[in-house]
């Protein structure tokens, strides 16, 4: 299994960013605009249990991904993982940390399973990562700015 992990310091008390992190149509707003994440269904706040329905276009290709919230502990962490979507296995992780006064820090780990076959082929754990090193760079940008 690849993972990939992403760290990013914001200027928030640690409350504030995990509020800002549970609003799907925030997540959306700090998304790369190449991603053309469209929302269909979702709750204004996540919690336990919620299922997130959305399309983006990852690699070229439209796709309808389906997440579930399937771990939930505020206003430290969730998990999100992958019921409908290309990939075997992907499951994120959202762990908001105090760091300093005034600061925290988000860190997000992915873990993923590249596609078998011949899409598989195409769509290898390194190409994955580093889509995601990219993407998750300009979402970091975002996130501060945010």
């Amino acid at each position: 299994m690849a993972v990939f992990e992403c760290r990013t310091e914001v200027h928030v008390p640690p409350e504030a960013l995990f509020d800002f992190i549970t609003r799907p149509a925030n997540m959306k707003a700090i998304s790369p605009p190449e991603v053309d994440m469209v929302i269909v269904e979702a709750p204004d706040v996540i919690a336990e249990g919620s299922r997130l329905v959305f399309k983006v276009q990852a690699f070229g290709i439209p796709q309808e991904l389906v997440h579930e919230i399937v771990a939930f502990d505020r206003p430290n962490s969730f998990r999100e993982k992958m019921t409908k979507g290309p990939l075997p296995t992907w499951i994120h992780d959202y762990v908001v940390e105090p760091h300093g006064e005034g600061f925290a820090a988000l860190l997000n780990r992915i873990e993923f399973e590249p596609p078998g076959g011949m899409l598989g082929m195409l769509l290898t754990a390194e190409r994955i990562l580093s889509h995601l090193e990219e993407g998750y760079a300009t979402r970091s940008e975002a996130l501060k700015e945010a």
